[in-house]
């Protein structure tokens, strides 16, 4: 199991839940099916998309590696008196589970933060059934993404804890602040997360992390037999830190 992720992210969504009634605007504008059989939550995290899949779909299954993680999304299910959820402490690199599972994979913002990504795209596209849809959200690259990889590898190593890292999210938070006031924007650029620092803690903190374009993923996605497109260029408002998301469709013929 991915240890480094793992610990990071029981603290991380334990004290960081996004609001529930964002989080379901935004996945019913993005996911196109009205009612699924079964689903998968790749990466569940707080388990708030956990319970909105939930509300279209007979079953779900909500997979995490981090245990933190599956008793708040235990928690955020039951709050919602959502029954049709099993939840998993499971490692998607390693992820057990039978080819053509699942109707709908929604994998948001978690693949590409394993030590090996790859290993979680194999394992989520032969997941889903022939026929079946996936929707992955993936880290754009761009220019500079070597950038924030250096200050992500920065920050993590000499601004890890206390006063340094709060110094780090608070001057990120204002300058951020600063950018979308300027264009006129709202200052939370997700409106579905609690605090612009819970964003840049996501964004800088996690120990890994790998940037893709486009093209890379719906290739990956071919390869396996899913037809892919680009369903938003970017999930964020600003370009240079934003997850573009793909939906993908299992061809019949691909079992």
């Amino acid at each position: 199991m991915d240890e480094k992720t793992r610990t990071f992210y029981d603290q991380f969504w334990p004290r960081s839940v996004p609001h529930y009634e964002e989080t379901k605007k935004y996945m019913l504008a993005t996911i196109r099916e009205k009612h699924v059989g079964r689903s998968l939550d790749a990466g569940c995290g707080h388990g708030v998309c956990s319970v909105v899949l939930s509300e279209f779909s007979d079953e779900v299954t909500a997979v995490d590696l981090s245990g933190k993680c599956i008793e708040t999304a235990k928690i955020i299910a039951e709050k919602f008196g959502r029954v049709n959820i099993s939840f998993r402490q499971e490692d998607l690199q390693q992820l057990d589970m039978p080819d053509g599972s699942f109707d709908l994979v929604w994998c948001w913002g978690v693949a590409m933060m394993a030590p090996r990504p790859e290993l979680v795209f194999r394992n989520i596209f032969r997941v889903v059934k022939p026929g079946g849809v996936i929707y992955l959200g993936v880290y754009l690259k761009t220019w500079l993404s070597p950038v924030h990889q250096f200050l992500r590898h920065l920050f993590r190593r000499f601004f890890a804890t206390g006063r340094r890292k709060q110094f780090v999210l608070d001057f990120f938070a204002g300058l951020t602040g600063l950018a979308v006031k300027m264009k006129g924007q709202e200052i939370n650029l997700r409106p579905d997360n609690i605090s612009i620092q819970v964003q840049v803690e996501d964004w800088f903190y996690p120990p890994f992390k790998t940037f893709y374009s486009p093209g890379e993923i719906i290739a990956k996605m071919r390869q396996q037999g899913i037809d892919g497109q680009v369903i938003q260029a970017q999930a964020g408002r600003m370009k240079s830190a934003t997850i573009f998301v793909v939906r993908g469709v299992k061809r019949a013929d691909h079992a």
